[in-house]
């Protein structure tokens, strides 16, 4: 099983997107797939369920002995009233298992930075609620069967983006064309490798028996796709992705790639066809019909005119595309 996140620290990149889509190419390549929501804003999880269902799991979900989001399984390590609850899983479209999210993940959050403090003293309750969705995604993708878990997380480099991408083996970048992604890059660069190594501190300071019940955290780059769900307008408007292209690559290179393998190449593996997964052209419509649906874009054949279904395809392709290049970047 393979744990994989999609992070920028930028948002509207096209995260949750990218997240539901290469999510249910790697189900039609016969891949199993659980979908964590670990962003407090619940993107994804409002993708797949409507809001009658939304209200219902979302207003049981902090009541004692409730089972319905990821926040109901944590409360009680938050609390210190015991382990992860087991909660239900969704079951959504295409084959592909839902973990829901949570505003209250929030609540969680608060304890880890507490949490991180007492793992660098050996306190077992520190490493019990860094570990705590680790260790509640394990159950679930043993239950579920699943090949690959994704990670579906905010646009930031707080405490709950930390313990998630350490319990990952992948991290992608997306990146959309404008400065701000861009620039977003060396904060991600500095903030994985920066957690990297204070965790790698954590595990040699832990006794053995500890050492072997957390996560390992030296999650890899896989790359970056470049997104054009918006596209700005500006002096070079004609083609701003050919421009901005030019830029990303080195830009990658220097401020993730470069970075990470300082702490350990391992971490910065060299691909064939250099760190670009793939990119991901502006569906314009098609991307809000398919949260509509609670499908993915290249599933809206009979949902959608005819004259779209060109573009359906072509969206099928791409996530097809970028999902055999995960499969074979993540060695699954």
């Amino acid at each position: 099983m393979i744990r994989i996140a999609l992070f920028n620290h930028k948002g509207g990149v096209g995260k949750t997107t990218l997240t539901v889509n290469i999510a249910d190419a790697l189900s039609d390549l016969g891949k199993k797939v659980l979908i964590v929501d670990a962003d407090p804003q619940c993107n994804v999880t409002s993708f797949y369920l409507n809001e009658p269902q939304l209200e219902k799991l979302l207003g049981e979900s902090g009541e004692d002995g409730a089972s319905s989001t990821i926040w109901s399984a944590l409360k009680p390590v938050v609390e210190g009233r015991g382990d992860v609850a087991p909660i239900a899983y969704w079951n959504v479209p295409n084959g592909v298992s839902l973990l829901p999210g949570d505003v209250l993940l929030s609540d969680y959050e608060e304890e880890l930075p507490t949490a991180w403090t007492e793992c660098f003293a050996r306190r077992q309750r520190g490493y019990s609620v860094t570990t705590a969705l680790s260790r509640l995604v394990t159950t679930t993708a043993t239950e579920v069967g699943a090949d690959v878990v994704m990670y579906d997380v905010g646009p930031n480099v707080g405490a709950l983006n930390r313990v998630v991408l350490l319990d990952c083996d992948l991290f992608i970048t997306p990146v959309a064309a404008d400065l701000f992604s861009l620039r977003a890059l060396s904060t991600v660069g500095r903030s994985v490798a920066k957690w990297i190594i204070d965790w790698q501190t954590i595990r040699s300071l832990a006794a053995p028996d500890d050492r072997d019940a957390i996560f390992l955290g030296k999650p890899k780059y896989g790359g970056y796709i470049t997104s054009a769900f918006k596209i700005h307008s500006g002096a070079n408007a004609a083609n701003p992705h050919a421009l901005w292209e030019k830029k990303i690559a080195p830009r990658v290179r220097d401020r993730v790639v470069n970075v990470l393998g300082a702490v350990d190449w391992d971490l910065a593996p060299s691909y064939t066809g250099g760190n670009k997964l793939g990119q991901v052209k502006n569906f314009h419509s098609l991307a809000p019909k398919a949260q509509e649906k609670g499908v993915g874009i290249g599933k809206l054949r009979g949902h959608v005119n005819p004259g779209h279904y060109e573009t359906v395809d072509d969206a099928k392709e791409t996530f097809q595309h970028l999902a055999k290049e995960i499969i074979k970047r993540a060695g699954i």
